[in-house]
C-alpha cells in the first residue's frame, strides 16, 4: 500500500496521541516517527485489522489481532 501525504499526517496525529496519553504510550525514540505508527495509518485508511505478535504497540492505534489468531 503506498504511503501518501494523508497517511503520514494520519501517522503523526497517532504518534502524537500515544505521547500525549497519561502515562505516555512511546513506540519509538522521542523524535522519530516509527514504523508502528505509520502501519496504524494505513490500516486506518484500508479499513484494516493488523494481525500481529506485537500487539502491545500497535493496539493504541488500530484494530489488531494476534497472529495465533488466524489458524
Amino acid at each position: 500500500m503506498p504511503i501518501d501525504t494523508d497517511t503520514m499526517l494520519r501517522a503523526a496525529a497517532l504518534w502524537a496521541q500515544a505521547r500525549a496519553m497519561k502515562p505516555a504510550h512511546p513506540t519509538a525514540d522521542p523524535k522519530e516517527l516509527d514504523g508502528d505508527a505509520i502501519l496504524a495509518a494505513q490500516a486506518l485508511e484500508a479499513g484494516a485489522v493488523i494481525a500481529t505478535d506485537n500487539i502491545s504497540h500497535l493496539r493504541l492505534f488500530a484494530p489488531t489481532q494476534p497472529w495465533s489468531d488466524l489458524r
